[in-house]
């Protein structure tokens, strides 16, 4: 054993002829792709890795004669701002290996070294605000799924993983092992990182081949480099893995069982203002990771516990539907894109925030990976019963999903999904089949189907189509929603039921490259059309939507929004009723922002229209100032000015908040969010400390508290809602 360093109303929508009128529209084979187009996964770019008898330290200095007998990669090409211009700095990387790391070697030169800009040292921050490189790995070779490696010029560490061609913020939680160190010099900044064998998944091949692609930001020029280039014709940039080159030359990699044990220690106290007594907490867990094959991955979980989890940003409901609220867990982020089904954040089958939220996560599992062309996550996690009352119980459950998804054709895949949330009381059961095909480029062609079986209902069902159009100036999208009354997936997250919804978007995105100020203006003319699966109108909604980004950085939007709602019963915004009836508002809305990277960079909104026949005014902002790398401060207001035509209906809402980013090292660092509104009236604070004492391993403190400002019914009552001190420690041992 060794320390690691790396680390229920049926809906009109009929599954049998979606199927089938899905398959028809799928390109397949040599189809996939124009002739046009750049060859897939970079064909013509082909990149070898050196062996080297023995690794190079890792400290920034490429003084290893190893370094030196390596041919670099230097024909890095721009994206931004001129799509296949040769770069204005020049960028070297050398690429080693031996049979327990991939290393590289990387220069990136720099005509004004003092200009280079860092800010960020706490892992997992805003390095895109800084000069910073990508490395990303396709390790399958498939052309779909990829590792994203990023890396300022201290050498702070982000990373990704992504499937399927696709790229969201929550791919970013993944964490990785892997050590990296850099520095700058007279000639620009230099990179040296390590990524262990043990920290990615590739095929069993003797000598595995992988797709490969760079990219480096000049922050201060706004500009992005790529090799191998691929141009603006792929909107989503580095997430098309098809068009990365070939990584060659590697053989006779140490495998083997690979082994993660990481046992946690918890103590702490919180209390409720509502409680009594204060609990204290004192607790152990354990997480292991097992590499069954190079390609399939379990994670197990005993005794879960979630204690470092960053809290939420306040949200203030002014709509009839329900608020999203992202995952923020580290147990469900890794490979969380494996169990991706569904319109994300409206109608998702796979929702992990339902888990472990109202009854503690007792323990579980997770199967992770590939199976030849076949991705595959399967997850199952037990929960507790909780104890709502002396009179109450709300019960625990079994939560199980199983995904899968196949490759069939270049850039197409087709895959299916069940879920199953059961307990001795009741179960909620859902199976679904979805079909996705990237072609010509940007465009794509999307479609799901899902029912679902819930112990005392009858089957509701779901479903969606969307073709999407796509190239460097302009798109056009066109999508199709049914989702059946009472269409709820008890481990999913449904916006609204009970619509067929009928959509469109026109878009044009002409770049200026040759323009010293102006970069890019966006254009979009969205529209939708619901109506209820009895055929009557719901709403309608008309966008306009403008943007112009600018060569600094810097962007404003502007956009004009007719909405109509109709309300067949009584619904209510915070509180007061809106009588049933017909609502058509107008409003007009403009957004500013400057360019992050900054000093200080700001941000400004507005909004001002109709609003359910009366009126609503927004406005908000936020200011952000860079002291230095060790400490980042941003304060933002937001407030809503409302009259509506019923009884109480002038109101206000405010949200303030302040966030704070500290960090002494890379290995230390802290966050603090400080919130309050004025429909709480509740002051809340979440201050995270997290020291990385071994990579992979950490000491969090966290301290957590709500304090109450409004009138107290009773002046005896405690304004403390609730206050909680948790210490956590973690450590990572590798077998």
């Amino acid at each position: 054993m060794v320390d690691v360093w790396w680390r229920k109303t049926p809906g009109r929508f009929a599954a049998p002829s979606l199927v089938a009128g899905i398959l028809l529209l799928v390109p397949t084979g040599g189809s996939a792709q124009s002739s046009a187009e750049a060859p897939a996964r970079g064909a013509d770019r082909t990149v070898r890795a050196t062996f080297v008898e023995s690794s190079p330290r890792i400290d920034g200095v490429l003084d290893e004669s190893i370094w030196g007998q390596i041919d670099p990669i230097t024909d890095f090409l721009q994206r931004d701002p001129v799509d296949g211009a040769p770069a204005t700095e020049r960028t070297e990387v050398r690429i080693a290996y031996d049979e327990d790391a991939l290393y590289f070697g990387l220069i990136m030169y720099d005509s004004d070294p003092e200009a280079i800009r860092t800010s960020i040292l706490h892992r997992e921050g805003r390095i895109d605000q800084d000069d910073h490189v990508w490395i990303a790995l396709d390790t399958y070779h498939d052309g779909r799924n990829a590792y994203l490696f990023e890396m300022n010029a201290f050498g702070t560490q982000g990373d990704a993983l992504f499937s399927d061609e696709s790229m969201t913020l929550a791919d970013w939680n993944w964490e990785g092992v892997y050590r990296s160190e850099a520095r700058i010099t007279s000639e620009g900044w230099v990179l040296e990182v390590a990524i262990p064998f043990t920290t990615i998944r590739f095929s069993a091949d003797e000598a595995p081949e992988m797709g490969i692609a760079i990219r480096r930001a000049i922050r201060r020029k706004n500009e992005e480099v790529y090799w191998p280039h691929i141009g603006q014709d792929f909107r989503g940039g580095i997430a098309h893995v098809s068009q990365y080159a070939t990584l060659t030359g590697m053989r006779d990699l140490r495998r083997g069982r690979y082994m993660e044990l990481k046992p946690f220690g918890i103590v702490g106290a919180q209390k409720f203002a509502d409680v009594e007594d204060t609990d204290v907490l004192d607790d152990l867990g354990l997480d292991f990771k097992y590499s069954i094959t190079s390609n399939l991955t379990l994670d197990l979980t005993l005794n879960t516990d979630f204690a470092q989890v960053e809290s939420d940003n306040v949200q203030i409901n002014l709509t009839r539907f329900n608020l999203f609220f992202p995952e923020k867990r580290e147990f469900f982020l890794e490979r969380a894109g494996v169990f991706n089904f569904g319109d994300a954040r409206q109608t998702e089958v796979f929702f992990s925030r339902r888990v472990g939220i109202a009854n503690e996560i007792i323990g579980g599992g997770r199967l992770t990976g590939q199976m030849g062309p076949i991705s595959m996550g399967f997850l199952s996690l037990q929960t507790e019963d909780a104890i709502i009352d002396d009179e109450q119980i709300r019960r625990g459950a079994n939560n199980t999903v199983v995904r899968l998804r196949a490759d069939v054709a270049p850039r197409t895949t087709v895959g299916a999904i069940f879920t199953n949330l059961e307990n001795a009381e009741a179960y909620n059961r859902v199976a679904g089949a979805d079909v996705s095909a990237r072609f010509a480029g940007s465009s794509s062609l999307d479609a799901w189907f899902a029912s679902v079986w819930e112990s005392g209902a009858e089957r509701a069902s779901a479903g969606s189509v969307d073709l999407n159009l796509r190239n460097a100036k302009w798109g056009m999208r066109v999508g199709y929603t049914d989702i059946a009354e009472g269409y709820d997936p008890g481990l999913g997250f449904v916006r609204r039921d009970d619509l067929v919804r009928y959509n469109a978007t026109l878009s044009a995105t002409p770049r200026f490259e040759q323009s010293a100020w102006a970069r890019q203006f966006v254009g979009a003319f969205v529209t939708s059309y619901t109506e209820g699966q009895d055929g009557v109108k719901q709403s309608t909604d008309l966008l306009s939507h403008n943007m112009l980004m600018f060569q600094s950085g810097d962007n404003v939007v502007l956009n004009g929004r007719r909405r109509f709602e109709r309300l067949d019963a009584p619904a209510r915004i915070q509180g007061r009723e809106l009588p049933v009836g017909d609502y058509t508002f107008y409003t007009i809305s403009g957004s500013g922002r400057t360019n992050a990277s900054r000093t200080f960079s700001g941000s400004a909104s507005f909004s001002l229209g109709e609003f359910w026949s009366g009126t609503r005014t927004q406005y908000g902002g936020a200011l952000t100032w860079k002291t230095g790398p060790n400490l980042t401060l941003t304060g933002s207001i937001n407030r809503n000015d409302i009259k509506l035509p019923v009884e109480d209906g002038a109101f206000s809402t405010t949200i303030l908040s302040l966030d704070v980013l500290g960090a002494l090292n890379r290995s230390l660092f802290a966050n603090a969010l400080i919130q309050y509104d004025d429909v709480s009236k509740s002051l809340q604070s979440n201050i995270r400390i997290d020291w990385i004492h071994t990579p992979g391993s950490d000491l969090f403190i966290v301290l957590d508290t709500g304090y109450f400002l409004g009138d107290l019914l009773d002046p005896r009552d405690t304004r403390w809602e609730r206050r909680t001190g948790v210490v956590k420690l973690t450590y990572l041992k590798a077998f």
